[in-house]
């Protein structure tokens, strides 16, 4: 999931206290509230000399459009209540979180690595796509891309009501670079455009993995996100106190008549401090005491280990997902965009991708779809997807079925991960299960 929050100018103190908060530690070992340092992110806070670990003083320069070392203006500063930036929050599923804090180390660090590495696919994805300045010259407007994101990311692990809940926040400065070498602030239209397509490239990068750390299985849920199989849902139930609490506050506000808007409403409403007194842990033990109530041993989530299909490895498509993922956009009208390309793409690969393969096979089925609209309707897209050679990476399924499995070739060249372990003589996109001990 991808939450996409406007940091305003009397909002970055909150931001500063909050995801900056003094002596928070990794999980490993006592930490407060699972709380990890900040660090900094994107190719535009390197051009800054921001690297490494974030400092408050130059965190709140970027977000207050200057120089963080010589306090020059990178934009102009309009208005009383000024956009500073950006908060992207990034937040694992429910299983996956419980994997990385209450399963065996080896499979909470796989789940805990899959998460990062799906926070830098996803920025690097809306880095190229998503991030972009306005130049205004002869009364015309021109949209120009940007050298890269500055940006402080900073992981949590627990939600306020201190549930486990793997989730980071990547707070980007409201400026930027442009290819033209001039700094300004950002077009924030295109970042909210590439939103949905973002979280998209995240979850796929997450699952993809996940799977090759780890051999974890995905199945589709029954509201639409995949799922990891093998954890308990009345384990993630269990664990989501403060869903419940958002569920309760819409209901008692509408009688049962809730609403995206609502369900906003009582987020910020309904928002207790998060107690920083506890380290992690002392969670631990909670949560196990918790489950076991429910007659429920935490241990056994290493089932979720291995499952992952031999045949293929997980890395499929198939061109009526694809085309499902289409109609799934929601678009109704005008044409289909690059956005929607990489949303579909995404969201089809039940094993996942990494951000790069995301990209590259996006930009193959808008090749092959060429000018076709939205409302040309699935029937059309599906002639242009038939896979036949025609889009890269995507062959005939079994019997000559246009609907059949969809490879992706493992393709060693140059700047393509393969995720097999040397010698193993094993297939592509997952590394043998892990050996984990209780």
């Amino acid at each position: 999931m991808l939450k996409l929050h406007v940091v305003r100018g009397d909002g970055v103190d909150y931001h500063l206290a909050d995801l900056g908060h003094d002596g928070a530690l990794a999980v490993e070992g006592p930490g407060v509230a699972g709380e990890s340092p900040g660090e900094w992110a994107g190719r535009g806070s390197a051009a800054l000399g921001l690297r490494g670990a974030v400092r408050r003083p130059d965190l709140a320069e970027v977000l207050a459009g200057r120089h963080p070392t010589g306090g020059g203006a990178l934009r102009q500063v309009q208005g009383a209540r000024p956009v500073c930036g950006f908060d992207l929050v990034f937040a694992a599923p429910k299983a996956v979180s419980l994997l990385h804090l209450l399963a065996p180390r080896e499979l909470g660090a796989a789940a805990g690595s899959a998460h990062t590495a799906a926070v830098a696919d996803a920025v690097a994805y809306l880095e190229g796509a998503g991030l972009g300045v306005r130049r205004s010259r002869g009364g015309q407007v021109h949209h120009l891309g940007t050298t890269g994101a500055v940006a402080a990311g900073f992981v949590h692990r627990t939600s306020r009501t201190l549930d486990p809940h793997l989730h980071s926040h990547v707070v980007t400065a409201n400026v930027a670079q442009g290819l033209d070498g001039r700094w300004s602030s950002l077009d924030s239209r295109r970042l909210f455009l590439h939103r949905r397509a973002t979280q998209a490239v995240y979850d796929a990068s997450l699952r993809h993995h996940l799977t090759r750390s780890a051999g974890v299985a995905w199945r589709r849920g029954a509201t639409g996100p995949w799922e990891v199989v093998g954890v308990d849902p009345v384990l993630c139930r269990l664990f989501s106190q403060r869903a419940a609490s958002i569920d309760e506050s819409s209901h008692r506000r509408t009688g049962g008549r809730g609403s995206p808007g609502v369900r906003r409403v009582a987020y910020f409403a309904d928002r207790p401090d998060k107690d920083r007194d506890v380290s992690s842990d002392d969670l631990r033990s909670a949560w196990r005491r918790r489950a076991a109530s429910m007659g429920i041993d935490v241990n056994d989530l290493v089932s979720v280990v291995g499952r992952a299909p031999q045949a293929g490895r997980g890395e499929e498509l198939r061109a009526g997902d694809v085309v499902e993922g289409l109609v799934r956009s929601g678009a109704t009208r005008g044409r289909l965009t690059a956005r929607d390309h990489v949303t579909a793409v995404a969201d089809a690969a039940p094993q996942g991708l990494d951000g790069r393969d995301v990209v590259r096979l996006a930009g193959a089925v808008g090749s092959a779809l060429g000018s076709r609209r939205r409302d040309d309707g699935p029937g059309s897209w599906s002639g242009a997807i038939d896979p036949v050679g025609r889009v890269p990476g995507v062959a005939r399924g079994p019997g000559g079925d246009p609907a059949g499995p969809v490879r992706t070739p493992p393709g060693d060249g140059p700047g393509r991960r393969t995720g097999r372990a040397p010698g193993d003589g094993s297939a592509p996109g997952v590394r043998p299960p892990l050996e984990l001990g209780r």
